[in-house]
């Protein structure tokens, strides 16, 4: 017993530099998933245009309508531009996750039951 403490703490010790390396993994949003960035970007360049945002966010509205959730908040819906932090006319990774987690804090939470 006088070894497995340690041992278990040596062990969560190493391990916490490797989880806190680790991407965030997407955060939930009512009984779905907010999207990730692959589901913006789809030819897989690394970067989404302004084409791409704009398929993947009507592909999820239609997506969410049909399953009987329709999306909340479409007129207060950020444009592209908003997500393009430096303007360079294309979203990176960085921007998209940035962007999701300000869209994640600032979503209103349901009334306590």
């Amino acid at each position: 017993m006088k070894i497995a403490l340690p041992l278990a703490l040596s062990l969560l010790l190493t391990a916490l530099p490797a989880a806190a390396e680790q991407p965030a993994p997407p955060m939930p949003m009512g009984r779905g998933m907010m999207p990730v960035f692959a589901d913006f970007d789809a030819n897989g360049d690394g970067s989404i245009t302004e084409q791409e945002y704009v398929d993947a966010r009507n592909k999820r509205i239609a997506q969410r309508a049909s399953e009987g959730r329709p999306m909340r908040g479409l007129a207060q819906a950020e444009e592209f531009k908003d997500v393009d932090a430096n303007g360079d006319g294309g979203i990176s990774r960085e921007e998209f996750e940035a962007h999701q987690r300000r869209h994640f804090q600032n979503r209103p939470m349901p009334p306590a039951r």
